[in-house]
Order: C-alpha cells, then structure tokens, then sequence
C-alpha cells in the first residue's frame, strides 16, 4: 500500500510539474530612436492571459522637448482610458517619460483594442496566441530577455 501510495504521489508530482511549466511569463527588449521597450507577456500555454509593455522615451534622443513630446501624448493616452482590461498611464519626467500599459486579455474586448494606436489586434480570433506573438516581436527586433 505504501509503495502504491509512493508511485501515485510521484505521478502526481510529474503531472503538477508538466502543468506548471505551461504556465509563465516572457520578456522582450528593444531599442531604438531613443525609445526603450520592455514587454513582459505572461501565458497560459499558448494563450496570452496578460501584457505589460513599458516605453522609456528620451526626448533628446527623439529630438523633442518636453512640452512637445507631452503636447503629441496626451491625445494618444486619452484613446486608451475607459477600456475594460486596459490601464495606461504616462510619467513625464525632465529627460524621459515613461509609459506603462496593461492589457488584462482575461477582461478586454479585443475588439476595442483594434483601432488604437500602436495596436496590432486580429479581433477576428477570440485569443492572442504566445506562439504568434513571440515571433511578431522577434520579427520585430526585439531580443528576449
């Protein structure tokens, strides 16, 4: 009995430990034109659950002042408040603002993602997939963290 107990409990550990590695987080890097991009994409299996995305933008390096650079996001920011499953807010410091987005894929209607700014959404399925977004982003230029 105890050896029976033994073997279901080892099958049960390789089962637990099989699951758990379906489930995680990736992060993804780039640089350019004076914009650092961090996106963090966290799974289950090959499903997107959530992302979070964080853009440190230079304004040197973009050739902008700060008023400037505010004066062009402000309006694009204001497209993405009020969405269920989407919180996004900017920080402008004297060099650099920093913008984090959220997307909760779990709360948010796709659909409503299509038409902002900087999204590339196929509203057509009802999930985003790891697998496509890991090679939109490599394709992209991004590195893996």
């Amino acid at each position: 009995m105890k050896r029976i107990l033994t073997i279901l409990s080892a099958i049960l550990l390789i089962f637990v430990a099989g699951c758990s590695s379906k489930n995680g987080s990736k992060t993804f890097v780039s640089e350019k034109s004076g914009v650092k991009t961090e996106i963090t994409v966290y799974y289950e299996g090959d499903k997107v659950t959530k992302q979070t995305t964080i853009d440190t933008m230079n304004y040197e390096q973009m050739a902008v002042t700060k008023d400037e650079f505010k004066d062009m996001a402000m309006p694009i920011s204001e497209k993405y408040q009020g969405i269920d499953g989407v919180e996004q807010k900017i920080v402008f410091d004297d060099d650099k603002a920093v913008e984090t987005l959220t997307i909760d894929y779990t709360k948010v209607d796709l659909k409503k993602l299509k038409d902002l700014p900087g999204m590339d959404i196929d509203s057509d399925v009802e999930s985003v997939s790891l697998k496509n977004t890991e090679e939109s982003l490599l394709s992209q230029g991004f590195t893996k963290k």
